[in-house]
């Protein structure tokens, strides 16, 4: 198909393109990915993953070190994360190799003329909750490769949480936090002068920072992280789900995104990470199911969710209204709550998202609900740009474009050295 595409692409007027300013290799790039995706998504293979109780070889590392963090304390167990699901230690991936945050003479260094607080960004890759891991070779790795290229950050804690091959929700939020209880107890709760810490994920990896936020803020157990840098993030599991109208309303940008839609094979995937047997028709399991489905920890921007938050969900190009699409055939209810906005007390917080991938719609909403709630939110919509386009390689996309991304980051990074 490629060279069919390259000739179809060259004769057509350039308003004949998926998108008019695309180039030829991100044309390709796009086509060639969606196929490989549907293939692999309905062949339920997986790519890129590990074992995340193993360490890495020794010697194999190059810009990374590898840690491993002790299972979560018993008293800090509490709230989603108490569930029949077992802690274990988790491992990390610290960028980059050899760090000064190490060092106690570091302190004299921060303190100096400068007067730049090092920010600590704790990173949770991109994936499906199924593919890619959190080692540097990743392709997601891209993403703190060049925080720590640029100095935007002064050391990276990449995740290695459990996909949904080695366990069930609410495990990779019980990893998030683990990790994250031992970069508090590492710099914040010792003397070795002042810390930022930015929690960064991309795609289902904003997910579970958005989850693991949401823990950090119910529970009051450990310290708000200062920001939230979220790349494209997943905001509705629920989609996938049959039981849910939503659906069967089709993701936009069908033919500007590399992502698919095939609803049968995301079930599958969603009711496996969520802990259900694909296979069960019973009722009261459905319940439970829907009930997680639409906890404001998995899919905080789902029509339902908004609904009872009193948000509104905006045009989603079909017949059925806001209220049709938050209706199910059951009705999971939602526990008191602690806080009266669905995003009340969330942090500073960038949303990166491209205009043309297939989450505009359930973005745009944590967008809105966000600004609603008070967050202190920036969003760059950048243009033309397909999902999680931060990871795709050199050469296959608009380096102009890339460049003005991370340039965005880089401003907003910087508002946290100088607080």
């Amino acid at each position: 198909m490629v060279p069919y595409w390259a000739i179809y692409f060259t004769l057509v007027p350039k308003k004949c393109r998926p998108r008019e300013s695309w180039s030829m290799r991100q044309i390709i790039n796009v086509k060639f990915t969606r196929r490989i995706y549907k293939v692999t998504e309905v062949a339920g293979v997986t790519w890129g993953t590990r074992d995340p109780q193993k360490e890495p070889p020794v010697g194999s590392l190059k810009e990374t070190r590898f840690e491993w963090a002790e299972p979560l304390p018993e008293p800090l167990r509490t709230g989603i994360l108490a569930s029949g699901v077992p802690f274990t230690r988790v491992g990390c991936f610290i960028w980059p190799k050899d760090s000064l945050l190490e060092m106690e003479t570091y302190k004299d260094v921060e303190e100096g003329d400068s007067g730049d607080i090092p920010v600590i960004g704790i990173f949770m890759h991109g994936g499906a909750y199924c593919h890619m891991s959190a080692h540097e070779s990743a392709r997601t790795s891209r993403i703190p490769r060049r925080l720590i290229k640029d100095q935007m950050v002064s050391e990276v804690y990449s995740v290695e949480y459990r996909l949904l091959q080695h366990a069930p929700f609410p495990a990779a939020i019980q990893d998030a936090a683990t990790v994250y209880a031992r970069v508090v107890e590492r710099y914040r709760n010792r003397a070795v002068g002042r810390r930022k810490i930015v929690l960064i994920g991309d795609s289902s990896g904003g997910n579970l920072v958005l989850a693991l936020a949401r823990w950090l803020r119910d529970e009051g157990t450990l310290p708000m992280p200062d920001g939230l840098l979220l790349l494209s993030p997943s905001c509705d599991v629920s989609h996938a789900l049959p039981e849910n109208i939503a659906v069967y309303v089709p993701r936009p940008n069908a033919e500007t995104d590399y992502l698919t839609d095939t609803p049968d094979h995301r079930e599958l995937l969603q009711r496996t990470f969520l802990g259900f047997n694909p296979s069960c028709v019973d009722q009261e399991e459905r319940r439970r199911l829907l009930a997680i489905a639409h906890s404001e920890y998995v899919s905080p921007c789902s029509p339902r969710v908004l609904q009872e938050w009193s948000h509104s969900y905006p045009d989603h190009g079909s017949d059925a209204t806001p209220q049709e699409l938050a209706s199910d055939p059951t009705s999971p209810s939602r526990p008191l709550a602690k806080f009266k906005k669905l995003f009340e007390n969330f942090p500073r917080t960038l949303l990166v998202v491209g205009d043309a991938e297939r989450l505009v719609t359930e973005v745009k909403c944590l967008q809105q609900a966000m600004e609603k709630d008070g967050v202190d939110i920036r969003t760059e919509w950048v243009e033309d740009a397909v999902h999680d386009v931060l990871i795709i390689a050199d050469g296959w996309w608009d380096a102009r474009v890339i460049k003005k991304t991370w340039q965005v980051i880089e401003e907003w990074i910087a508002g946290f050295q100088k607080a």
